[in-house]
């Protein structure tokens, strides 16, 4: 952690780390922060021990880390966030998909939804929504610009659209 961010992740009991010992008691760095006087006097005791994660031996050691990209990502690497410095792009891969819990999201730049796996559905909207510019439909502008052909008085209905 560093510059108020902090990257958290689940530690279970098994986990490998390394364990580090501190020379001299924590006890007044560890309730107070900062540069403390020492609590008590006691050295390398078992009590001022830190775990480091992260650390993994052979037999625990991640297939296809990525030697040019940053990631975090599961041990199996079939979910991700990928920075690439190079490339200056960012990969989300989610196989369970991603929920934004936010009140506004901002979208710069072109977007492109792409259906995938059969989905009868690419795209779905519920609630309103508001478009500034022209709307198209296969094709078809279906703003407030587009016109029907064959249409004719009464309570018929209209050709296709234009």
């Amino acid at each position: 952690s560093g510059g108020n961010c902090t990257l958290t992740f689940p530690v279970k009991p098994g986990d490998e780390c390394l364990v580090v010992f501190a020379s001299r008691c924590i006890d007044a760095w560890w309730q107070s922060g900062g540069v403390q006087e020492q609590a008590e006097l006691r050295m390398h005791d078992l009590s001022d021990g830190f775990a480091l994660l992260g650390f993994r031996s052979k037999p625990r050691a991640l297939s296809g880390v990525s030697t040019s990209t940053a990631q975090l990502r599961s041990d199996a690497g079939d979910t991700y966030v990928d920075l690439d410095p190079a490339g200056k792009v960012v990969k989300v891969k989610a196989p369970g998909g991603i929920v934004l819990d936010t009140p506004t999201v901002t979208v710069t730049g072109v977007m492109a939804v792409q259906n995938q796996q059969g989905a009868s559905t690419s795209f779905s909207i519920s609630g309103n929504a508001e478009f500034a510019g022209q709307v198209r439909a296969n094709g078809k502008r279906i703003d407030d610009s587009h016109t029907h052909n064959g249409v004719q008085p009464g309570s018929g209905n209209s050709g296709t659209v234009n």
